[in-house]
């Protein structure tokens, strides 16, 4: 198991893990595969974001292979500075239950932490996914809010939790 900061390198084999992503769990992301695979040049695009300089994309890598990911986006307004958000937060099914997940959170934190001047991560894990929540709890994050009616996939509503992790209260 390896933990490391994708590259422009990594865009085609992270953008087959995010269209898993998005199949897998339609409940977990504001994305719908649909709308993914509609896009034009998304291999472009992901190439461009992983070398933002406004966000840190990392992979878990085991046996060699792309098997989960996370992204910090750093907020730019400079009201906001102080702020980071964590996104597309993914563990393949074959990886869960293995500790992997909070790894990769330890990571993250630990990146934004290592950002000058980021000072708090928040994040929304959908109400469907208990166990996300549950590792985001783990890792000191608190719910602060909930949004109901946040997502919808056909019929459903799903809730989104709002969560946080003041860094300094970080051990």
């Amino acid at each position: 198991m390896n933990i490391r900061k994708l590259t422009a390198a990594d865009a085609e084999v992270y953008w087959e893990l995010r269209l898993q992503a998005l199949q897998d769990h339609p409940d977990a992301f504001g994305t719908s595969y649909e709308d993914a695979v509609k896009q034009e040049d998304p291999i472009g695009r992901v190439r461009d974001n992983l070398e933002s300089p406004d966000a840190e994309t990392y992979g878990i890598f085991v046996d060699g292979k792309l098997a989960g990911n996370a992204t910090l986006r750093y907020e730019t307004p400079a009201k906001l500075r102080h702020r980071a958000e964590l996104v597309a937060v993914y563990l393949a099914p074959k990886t869960r239950g293995k500790g992997y997940g909070k790894m990769l959170i330890t990571n993250m934190i630990e990146a934004a932490r290592d950002r000058a001047g980021i000072e708090k991560i928040n994040l929304v894990v959908a109400a469907t996914n208990p166990l996300a929540k549950h590792v985001y709890e783990q890792a000191g994050f608190k719910q602060f809010g909930v949004e109901e009616h946040a997502l919808k996939l056909g019929d459903t509503y799903i809730a989104e939790i709002h969560m946080a992790l003041i860094l300094e209260d970080y051990k």
